[in-house]
């Protein structure tokens, strides 16, 4: 069995994986304004790590799919999040400001249902909306791509 590595060491781990793709990147932690929602926010910095934004951060979700690996965690708020130039944050704060509007329309028609939406934004709303009273949350569909469904509950 391998050690995991801890959340400390993440940084540097990041920064040499990205070296050794080509690309000078430095790597550090930053609060994200939403720690239940977005915690341990690390933030790649440096020259090629826009590349890893491709293709809607498909390069970025496996960097960070390979960092929880050697971390052998599963536990959220004590897994590494990758982000680079703001392109997750501005996502969070997109998704909750689509939430917001979902709780409004759910509180005045019954429910508000959500297209198909990744699974860290699906937490990010089950995580929103959990924070306001009477309504729940639902995930419908099979595979990554669900969607999700806010109700008022009965």
């Amino acid at each position: 069995m391998r050690k995991a590595v801890s959340l400390d060491a993440l940084p540097e781990l990041a920064a040499a994986w990205c070296g050794h793709l080509g690309m000078a990147t430095t790597a550090r932690f930053q609060p994200s304004g939403d720690e239940e929602l977005f915690p341990n926010r690390l933030v790649l910095e440096g020259s090629g790590v826009q590349s890893l934004m491709a293709n809607k951060g498909q390069a970025l979700d496996a960097l960070q799919f390979l960092l929880h690996e050697v971390q052998g965690e599963r536990e959220d708020a004590k897994l590494c999040y990758l982000d680079v130039q703001g392109f997750r944050l501005f996502r969070m704060t997109e998704i909750k400001a689509m939430a917001a509007m979902a709780i409004q329309n759910a509180r005045q028609t019954g429910s508000h249902t959500f297209a198909s939406l990744s699974p860290r934004e699906r937490r990010w709303v089950h995580l929103t909306v959990a924070r306001e009273e009477g309504l729940t949350t639902e995930s419908e569909g099979v595979g990554a791509l669900k969607s999700l469904k806010v109700s008022k509950k009965v």
